[in-house]
C-alpha cells in the first residue's frame, strides 16, 4: 500500500475545511451544474453556455476531493492512496460500466451498422477513462452539432475527473516526502505547524493551477480540442476547488455579511456565464474563469455552518435541490445516450421532444442509484476491503472494455454484410442501364477526350458491380496527398513540392484550394498519368481559393494560417515559373471575418465578400498571366452518405442529394465572367440528374462522408475533366 507520510501528525486534527461536514449546498450546487449541462444538451435557446456545468462539476471535485486527501493527513498522519483510488472506483465506476453495457447494447440494435465500430472504440476508451483523449487526437467539437455524435461522448469529462484524480494525490505525495525530507528531525505537532504545511499545500496548488491556466489559453488559441478536452488544461479548475478546500478553515471566520454577499454574487455570474457564453466563444480559455471562479466563491459562501441560514447556500440546500443533485452524476450518465439513440431512431427532434427525453432519463438514472451506485458506494464488505474494492472497479472496467471491443469486432451483420449487394445495372434507371462493353473501371459514353465536357448521368453507364468503397471502407478512401503531407492541416503553412506525374512535362497543373479541391486529386493524377502533366497539388484544410479570411469555427478566430498560406501560393504561383494552369475551387461559406474591423462578418454580408474574395484572387492570376480554371463546387449531402447507404441498400436513391443542396447560381463559375484568364468548369450534370444527385452512380459510392467524393468515384471522372480542361491548354 502507497502511503504519504505524515507531513503535520497532529495531537488535535484542526479543520482544514472541506470534507469535515456534509455540506448540503455543494449537493445543490450539483443540480444547477447538472441542469445547466442538460439544458445544454436538449438545446434551451436561453442556456447557450450550459456547458459550463461541466467546470462547475470540475471545481466541486477539486473541493471535495482535497478536503478528503487534507483531513486524511491532518486525522491519521498518512494518505493511502489505494484507499482512495478504491473509494472513487466504488463512487464512479459501476453506474458507469452499467451506461456503458446499455448503451454498447442498444446501439447494436438502433444504430447504422457502419457506427458500430467507432461506437464500439469509444466504449473503450471511456471504459479506461481516456475518452478524453480520443475527443482530442480526433478533433471532436464538442459544441457543435455533430451530424453523428457518439452516445457517450460526454465521458469525456470523466476521463478528465478520474486522470486528475490519479495525479493529485501523488501531488500530495511528493509534497509531503520533500517536507517529511526537510523536517525528519522534528516532530510537528502544533496547530501552527500544520498551517504552514497547509500553506505548502497550497502553494503546489497554485503553481499547479497557474501552469495549467497558462497552457489552456495557449492551447485554446491554438488547438483548441486538446485546450477543451485535455486534463492538464482542466487542472487549474480542480485547483480552484482544492484551494477553496484548504482555505474553509480561514474563509468561514469573515464576516457573515461578507460571505452571504459573496455567494449571491457568485450565482449571479454563473447564471449570467450559462445565460452569455456560447459556442462560439474560444472556450476554455479566458471565458472558463468566470464559471469557475464563481464555482468557487459560492462553494466559500457555505464555510461556516451558519451560512446556511440565508443566501446562496440556503437556496442550494433546499430539498428539491439537494434530491437532484444526488441524482445528478446518474442523470449526467443516461441523459446523454438517451438523446443520442432516440434521434437515431426518430430523427432530427425539436427542443420540446428532446426535453421529454431527458426527463425519461431520469427514471434509470433514479434507479441506478437506488440499486447500483449508493448501494455499492456504501457496501460494508468493499468499505473494509481496499483490494476488493480496486478488484471490483479493475473488474468492471475490463467488462465494458470487453463489451465495447465485442462491438468493434462483430458489428451489426445485416447492413455491413449486404453492403456490397447494391441493385445492378437493371435494378434502377438512373445511371444504371445495360451492361457496358466499357472497361471494368471506365464509364461507358465517356468520350475520348473531346467534345462537351459535361453529360447527364442517365445518359452515362457507369459499371457495374460490387459497391466500391463500401460504406465501411468509404471514410478511408481518401486521396494519397492526405497521408504524404501535401494536404495541409489547419495549423501547418508551409508546404513540401508535392508533385505528382511527369516531373519532365511542359504542363504543370496546379491544384488549389481547400479539401474540396482536394477531392479532384485522384482524377488529375490519373489524367496526368495518362497525359504526361506534372501536377503539383497546393491544398490546405478549410482554405479555399477566394481571398478571404475564414472564420475558423474550431479555433473560434480568424484563420490566419489559412491567410498566409494562400498568399504564399499565391506569390509562387505568379512567380517566374508559372503554372500552365491552376485549377481552383472552394467550398463557399458565411463564416467570414470582416478585415477592416476584425469580427466575425453578418451572413448576410458574406456573400459579397465571397464574391469579392474571388474578384482579388482571380485578378492577381491575370496581372500574372496564369490561367484558371475555376471548378464548380460539388453538392453537399448534408447527411452521411455510407451511413444512409448501409442503411438503404435495397434503395439507396433515398440518400440521393436535393437539387437544392447546389449553389444557385453557380457561384464561383459566375466570378470567371470578369476575368481574362479565367475558365469556369462544371461537372455537375455528371453528378447530378432533374430528381437530385444520386448517392450512388453504377458500382461507385459517390461520396464518403457528408460532403466529399470518394477518390475511387474520383478517378472515375477522369474522363469527364480532361476533356474540359484540354481545350484550355496551350
Amino acid at each position: 500500500m502507497f502511503e504519504i507520510p505524515s507531513v503535520a501528525p497532529t495531537s488535535e486534527a484542526p479543520t482544514p475545511g472541506g470534507g469535515t461536514r456534509f455540506r448540503a449546498d455543494v449537493e445543490g450546487l450539483r443540480a444547477v451544474a447538472i441542469a445547466a449541462v442538460v439544458g445544454y444538451h436538449v438545446g434551451l435557446p436561453f442556456l447557450p453556455g450550459g456547458f459550463v456545468g461541466v467546470d462547475v462539476f470540475f471545481v466541486i471535485s477539486g473541493f471535495l476531493i482535497t478536503g478528503l486527501l487534507v483531513r486524511e493527513v491532518t486525522t491519521t498522519g498518512r494518505v493511502s492512496l489505494t484507499r482512495f483510488w478504491a473509494r472513487r472506483a466504488r463512487r464512479l465506476l459501476p453506474a458507469a460500466t452499467l451506461v456503458l453495457a446499455v448503451v454498447t447494447g442498444l446501439a447494436y440494435f438502433v444504430l447504422p451498422a457502419l457506427d458500430h465500430g467507432i461506437v464500439g472504440a469509444d466504449v473503450v476508451s471511456a471504459a479506461f477513462y481516456v475518452s478524453n483523449m480520443r475527443s482530442a487526437v480526433q478533433a471532436t467539437d464538442y459544441l457543435a452539432s455533430d451530424a453523428n455524435p457518439s452516445p457517450v461522448l460526454h465521458f469525456w469529462s470523466l476521463g478528465v475527473e478520474e486522470q486528475f484524480y490519479l495525479v493529485w494525490p501523488l501531488l500530495i505525495l511528493v509534497t509531503a516526502l520533500v517536507l517529511a525530507r526537510r523536517r525528519r528531525r522534528i516532530a510537528i505537532e502544533s496547530a501552527g505547524d500544520w498551517r504552514v504545511s497547509r500553506l505548502h499545500l497550497a502553494v503546489v496548488l497554485v503553481v499547479l493551477a497557474v501552469a495549467s491556466f497558462a497552457l489552456s489559453l495557449r492551447l485554446t488559441e491554438r488547438i483548441e480540442p486538446w485546450a477543451f478536452f485535455g486534463m492538464p488544461t482542466r487542472a487549474w479548475e480542480f485547483a480552484v476547488g482544492g484551494l477553496v478546500a484548504i482555505g474553509t478553515a480561514g474563509l468561514s471566520r469573515l464576516p457573515a455579511l461578507v460571505r452571504r454577499a459573496s455567494g449571491v454574487l457568485g450565482i449571479a455570474v454563473l447564471v449570467g456565464s450559462v445565460a452569455l457564453i456560447n459556442a462560439e466563444v474560444p472556450y476554455p480559455g479566458t471565458a472558463a474563469l468566470w464559471p469557475v471562479l464563481a464555482t468557487g466563491v459560492i462553494i466559500a459562501s457555505g464555510s461556516a455552518p451558519s451560512d446556511h441560514g440565508g443566501g446562496a447556500p440556503r437556496l442550494l440546500s433546499w430539498w428539491p435541490m439537494r434530491a437532484l443533485g444526488r441524482l445528478s452524476y446518474s442523470w449526467y450518465l443516461w441523459h446523454w445516450p438517451a438523446l443520442v439513440l432516440t434521434a437515431s431512431l426518430w430523427g432530427v427532434m425539436g427542443v420540446p421532444a428532446r426535453v421529454v427525453v431527458a426527463l425519461l432519463a431520469l427514471v434509470p438514472s433514479a434507479l441506478a442509484y437506488r440499486f447500483i451506485e449508493r448501494p455499492l458506494h456504501h457496501h460494508p464488505a468493499l468499505v473494509r476491503s481496499t483490494r476488493g474494492s480496486l478488484g471490483l472497479g479493475g473488474s468492471l472496467s475490463a467488462a465494458a472494455a470487453i463489451v465495447g471491443l465485442v462491438l468493434m469486432v462483430f458489428p451489426g451483420g445485416g447492413a455491413l454484410a449486404s453492403a456490397t449487394a447494391l441493385p445492378t445495372a437493371a435494378d434502377e434507371q438512373v445511371g444504371r442501364g445495360p451492361a457496358s462493353t466499357a472497361g471494368p473501371d471506365e464509364p461507358a459514353n465517356a468520350g475520348s477526350g473531346t467534345g462537351e465536357a459535361t453529360a447527364s448521368p442517365a445518359a452515362i453507364v457507369w459499371p457495374t458491380g460490387a459497391l466500391t468503397p463500401t460504406p465501411a471502407t468509404a471514410r478511408a478512401d481518401l486521396p494519397i496527398i492526405y497521408g504524404d503531407g501535401c494536404h495541409l492541416t489547419a495549423p501547418a503553412v508551409a508546404y513540401p513540392p508535392c508533385h505528382f506525374g511527369d516531373t519532365q512535362s511542359k504542363i504543370t497543373i496546379v491544384l488549389f484550394g481547400d479539401s474540396h479541391a482536394a477531392q479532384w486529386f485522384p482524377t488529375l493524377e490519373a489524367i496526368a498519368i495518362e497525359h504526361h502533366w506534372l501536377v503539383v497539388s497546393r491544398t490546405k484544410s478549410g482554405c479555399p481559393a477566394p481571398d478571404v479570411t475564414i472564420y475558423q469555427r474550431n479555433l473560434k478566430r480568424a484563420y490566419d494560417e489559412c491567410d498566409t498560406w494562400r498568399a504564399s501560393v499565391l506569390a509562387e504561383l505568379s512567380g517566374p515559373d508559372k503554372p500552365t494552369l491552376v485549377i481552383a475551387t472552394g467550398t463557399r461559406t458565411e463564416s467570414l471575418v470582416d478585415r477592416s474591423t476584425g469580427d466575425r462578418m453578418a451572413a448576410s454580408a458574406a456573400g459579397a465578400e465571397w464574391k469579392a474574395g474571388w474578384t482579388r484572387t482571380l485578378a492577381a492570376f491575370a496581372a500574372s498571366d496564369v490561367h484558371v480554371a475555376v471548378l464548380r463546387d460539388t453538392p453537399w449531402p448534408g447527411a452521411d452518405i455510407p451511413v444512409c447507404v448501409s442503411s438503404h441498400l435495397s434503395a439507396p436513391r433515398v440518400c440521393d442529394v436535393a437539387l437544392d443542396a447546389l449553389d444557385s447560381p453557380a457561384y464561383d463559375i459566375e466570378m470567371t465572367a470578369g476575368s481574362p484568364t479565367a475558365h469556369g468548369v462544371d461537372l455537375t450534370d455528371i453528378l447530378c440528374d432533374s430528381r437530385g444527385c444520386p448517392a450512388t452512380l453504377g458500382k461507385y459510392l459517390v461520396y464518403r462522408d457528408t460532403s466529399h467524393l470518394t477518390a475511387t468515384f474520383a478517378r472515375a471522372l477522369t474522363p469527364y475533366l480532361y476533356r474540359a480542361l484540354a481545350p484550355l491548354l496551350p
